[in-house]
């Protein structure tokens, strides 16, 4: 029976205008390990609630496969600041009183007067690090190892249109880095690292084209291959 890999990844390893499902470091990891069984839930702004609700409880996410492996690709859609809170008046006003014809306008009006707030992510660093134990705790009772890609550092464009994003990305990426060094089951790696200048690696302000997708296979190959190949 083949050895079980699991990838769960946002859009930043989907296939898009600009990048072909064979460029991507996923196809790329799927040739190299034929002899494994990978399986592969990505979702556009996939994140870790995901882990903890999907199928109930985020069985479709571990138990149901019982995978050997578990990679783990998320984390900018929860941390990337945002112009609005998830609730209060201000969001009651724009989704149930304002006209949908007239949200779009609030929304740029908003937008040229107010920068993206680092204190208003999607989902808040504590709930973010209570999801990722919960699942980590769970893959440890089913002997399934995992390893966490980081979030990448953002390119010009998006620390353009979010001067907090850099600040909340480090946030995140530490507790990617603290739950990592409390497991030994789990694996933290940064693929793309701090020297290279995401410009050159992105086709638009997040996702990475070709160049970047071999660079995240690079270094995903050597501990896929340690750990179940």
């Amino acid at each position: 029976m083949r050895k079980k890999v699991l990838i769960i990844t946002d859009s930043i390893s989907l296939p898009r205008p600009g990048i072909k499902y064979e460029e991507t470091w996923i196809y790329l990891l799927k040739q190299e390990f034929p002899e494994l069984d990978i399986m592969v839930n990505s979702e556009k702004g996939s994140m870790t609630s995901r882990l903890v609700n999907e199928g109930g409880g985020g069985i479709d996410l571990l138990e149901l496969y019982e995978p050997h492996l578990v990679i783990v690709q998320m984390g900018i859609t929860e941390c990337a600041p945002r112009l609005f809170k998830k609730h209060g008046f201000e969001h009651f006003f724009l989704t149930k009183i304002l006209l949908a014809r007239l949200r779009s306008s609030y929304i740029d009006f908003v937008r040229k007067r107010r920068i993206r707030n680092p204190e208003i992510p999607y989902i808040r660093p504590e709930q973010f690090k209570a999801n990722l134990t919960n699942y980590i705790e769970r893959a440890h009772k089913a002997g399934t190892r995992i390893i966490i890609l980081s979030i990448f550092k953002p390119n010009n464009l998006f620390a353009s249109k979010s001067p907090s994003i850099g600040r909340n990305i480090q946030l995140y990426n530490d507790i990617y880095r603290e739950l990592a060094g409390r497991y030994p089951h789990v694996r933290y790696l940064d693929p793309i690292g701090t020297d290279v200048d995401m410009n050159a690696i992105t086709i638009d302000e997040l996702h990475i084209n070709q160049e970047g997708n071999k660079m995240v296979f690079a270094a995903v190959r050597p501990l896929v291959e340690e750990l179940v190949g």
